[in-house]
């Protein structure tokens, strides 16, 4: 794992230049400025040492010294990869998979992305002979990169903003987009993520499969002679990383977050006591404490966005700790949710809609979950390894209908229920059946929720008079509370405005599983949320009774019960004031999510009454209450 730099083109000076980026870096390695220039390239790397740590300095080269290679990651078959190309003819001076990749190109061109079997790759090669270069990000974006072209044409990749936004002549820093590689100053998108769904495999078969997928990613992932760590919360992701490592790996150290009120310490104890499993537990300090320090937040994040802030914060110290252990190398839990609708607010969505959303979800983690992730452990010169988004996971939990993964029991819908019956047999019930709990929330802080942790001290360092100034300055922006206005100023004067690319905003999970502390209110919030809507008429009596029931669903944290019915009246098929009305209803749910997110269930009634009355013709009746019933949305 390192951090990576390079500069193609003309400009002169290119290593001094490219010293200056990987200075920016250092804490991304402990072998420094690794650096090569060859004809119009130069090349470098901080390197954190995990492979052939001897002989794994870079850039590496091919056997002529005709292709050079930067990389940041780890190829978990670049033994393998290793042999085949031996038997072609290639010639090793190492047994690092920074090496492999120089052969690779040499034998595949750009068809080698297809040959790398890892979530976690960045890297760049160029080839001396033809005055080529070639770079290529893994699939989803769990490991960085950017890229940027000053005005004389000249080209530069780095591994964070910061290491671009320090150079003069850069006026604009790109996101370089997961699954693509860059050939010769063209982008071309390697892989797309089949939407095809496999109906016909049963429910057995399927958690059979993904339980086998799960002990193949996690024991490649710790395959080394190094102590390994596991991110530990005691929610069902997490623990099964942590569980099946176990199998696989003797020096094993769970690593455990959370204050004095902590759930995901209470339960990661818990299992690791009972387990005999060896955990440290790092306690951080309060809120106001941990706000002191946003602005090294925001600098190691390089992010506005309040999710990300909120959970890098706790990020930080569960990193720190892993470091103060002496630890390299941990596996963390991340993408499950993603992967298999553990967020509630998938449970109250029908198909389509899940689907649109999980792909959001996916195309945006590069830009939250594992940006998180990347920044928080480089910090700390560590590497983190992300089993759940092992390629052969991906493609099959991509393959499972949602029914799979989202199913009810007992009136309540069960999220992640497919991982949940892989892991039955290896997972006690207090951690396979636990909710799921953001990060803050569940080390006994505020979660994602509006009033969440920092939110008010964020807030509270933003005038009225300077929110509006910084919304008519930063209209692209697209800044909507105070506390990200705050957020922001701090990421505007590190110079990180140059990459634009964050004017898009992200999708980020309104997981927000009520604090303890949320209030006695929150009924009645509901039920303005309700009461809002046009359809929703009732008197004071009705209002106190629906707020009695709604106040019995929140004290249970149960979702909601609506009961509607619909009627035809006139008409014979569904018309533009129904789908106003449908509209409505999307509106208020969505609401409702907003500030409670264990959701609701909502029971549609198709009644044909009003038009048996109006004398119509009932296959007309039933055409309108089928195309009706096609809304899944709200089935």
């Amino acid at each position: 794992m390192c951090g990576i730099g390079a500069i193609w083109g003309d400009a002169s000076g290119k290593q001094e230049t490219l010293r200056t980026m990987l200075s920016t870096i250092s804490h991304r390695g402990n072998s420094l400025y690794e650096v090569l220039e060859a004809g119009k390239c130069a090349l470098g790397a901080n390197r954190l040492e995990i492979t052939d740590r001897m002989h794994g300095r870079q850039p590496k080269s091919s056997e002529n010294n005709s292709v050079f290679a930067v990389f940041n990651g780890e190829i978990f078959n670049h033994q393998a990869l290793k042999n085949q190309l031996e038997r072609i003819g290639h010639t090793f001076k190492s047994d690092c998979d920074t090496e492999t990749l120089v052969h690779l190109y040499e034998t595949f061109g750009e068809k080698m992305v297809e040959q790398i079997d890892s979530e976690m790759f960045a890297f760049v090669l160029y080839d001396l002979a033809s005055n080529s270069l070639f770079a290529a990000r893994d699939r989803w974006g769990v490991k960085p990169l950017y890229w940027a072209k000053d005005d004389q044409g000249n080209f530069y990749f780095g591994s964070e903003i910061k290491e671009l936004s320090c150079i003069q002549q850069i006026s604009t820093i790109n996101n370089f987009p997961p699954g693509h590689y860059f050939e010769n100053g063209k982008f071309v998108r390697y892989y797309r993520l089949s939407a095809k769904k496999n109906e016909k495999i049963e429910e057995e078969r399927a958690a059979q499969i993904l339980r086998c997928l799960i002990d193949e990613a996690v024991k490649k992932r710790v395959s080394t002679d190094l102590p390994i760590g596991v991110f530990l919360s005691g929610g069902l992701d997490s623990t099964s990383i942590l569980a099946t490592a176990m199998k696989y790996h003797r020096k094993i150290t769970a690593i455990i977050v959370g204050n004095n009120k902590s759930e995901d310490a209470k339960f990661a104890r818990r299992y690791c006591v009972e387990n005999k499993v060896n955990y440290f537990l790092i306690r951080p300090p309060t809120e106001k404490e941990m706000f002191a320090s946003v602005a090294k937040i925001i600098k190691i994040t390089e992010s506005f966005e309040p999710n990300v802030v909120r959970q890098s914060a706790i990020s930080y110290y569960i990193a720190n700790a892993a470091k103060k252990l002496g630890i390299r190398i941990v596996l963390c839990g991340e993408g499950a949710d993603e992967l298999f609708l553990g967020y509630p607010e998938f449970s109250v969505l029908g198909r389509k809609k899940i689907a649109d959303a999980q792909r959001n979800f996916l195309k945006s983690l590069h830009r939250t979950q594992f940006q998180r992730v990347d920044r928080t452990s480089m910090h700390f010169t560590l590497e983190v390894r992300v089993p759940f988004f092992d390629q052969k996971i991906v493609e099959l939990a991509s393959s499972l209908p949602a029914k799979m993964k989202i199913k009810a029991h007992d009136g309540i819908k069960i999220e992640k229920y497919i991982l949940r019956k892989a892991m039955s047999d290896r997972l006690p019930g207090y951690i396979c059946n636990r909710k799921k709990v953001v990060l803050s929330e569940g080390a006994g802080y505020k979660g994602n929720q509006p009033g969440g942790l920092f939110e008010e001290l964020a807030s509270a360092q933003i005038s009225d008079e300077e929110f509006e100034k910084m919304l008519r300055e930063y209209p692209d922006w697209n800044i909507r509370t105070r506390e990200e206005a705050f957020y922001f100023r701090i990421f505007e004067g590190l110079g990180y405005c140059k990459a634009r690319f964050n004017m898009k905003r992200v999708i980020a999970n309104r997981t927000l599983s009520i604090h303890r502390n949320i209030g006695d209110n929150l009924a009645d919030r509901i039920l303005n949320k309700i009461s809002s809507k046009k359809f929703c008429r009732f008197g004071i009596k009705q209002r106190e009774r629906m707020s009695a029931l709604i106040s019995e669903a929140v004290k249970r944290k149960s979702p909601i019960e609506f009961f509607m019915l619909w009627g035809v009246w006139k008409k014979d098929s569904v018309d533009v004031a129904d789908e106003a009305a449908l509209e409505i209803l999307d509106n208020m749910l969505s609401g409702i999510i907003d500030i409670y997110p264990t959701g609701f269930r909502l029971t549609i009634v198709l009644a044909d009454t009003h038009a048996e009355l109006n004398l119509m013709d009932k296959m007309k009746i039933y055409a309108y209450d089928s195309y009706l019933g096609s809304f899944e949305r709200f089935a």
